[in-house]
């Protein structure tokens, strides 16, 4: 896999926030972990993940 910058990893986060806001009611790909993800793109940014969730109101239920 190629070396994302900090711009696309970014990206990809944000992208999951606003993923997040629009269809967290609805049912999702059982193999779509939207939250191992987020994690991987904190991870990249150098992100505190529990803070992140915190900040974000990111709720697994």
């Amino acid at each position: 896999m190629e070396q994302l910058t900090r711009v696309q990893a970014f990206q990809e986060l944000f992208n999951l926030v606003v993923y997040y806001s629009e269809n967290r009611d609805q049912p999702v790909d059982p193999d779509f972990d939207f939250f191992e993800n987020v994690k991987y793109y904190c991870e990249q940014l150098d992100l505190d993940y529990e803070e992140f969730k915190s900040t974000f109101e990111l709720e697994q239920l």
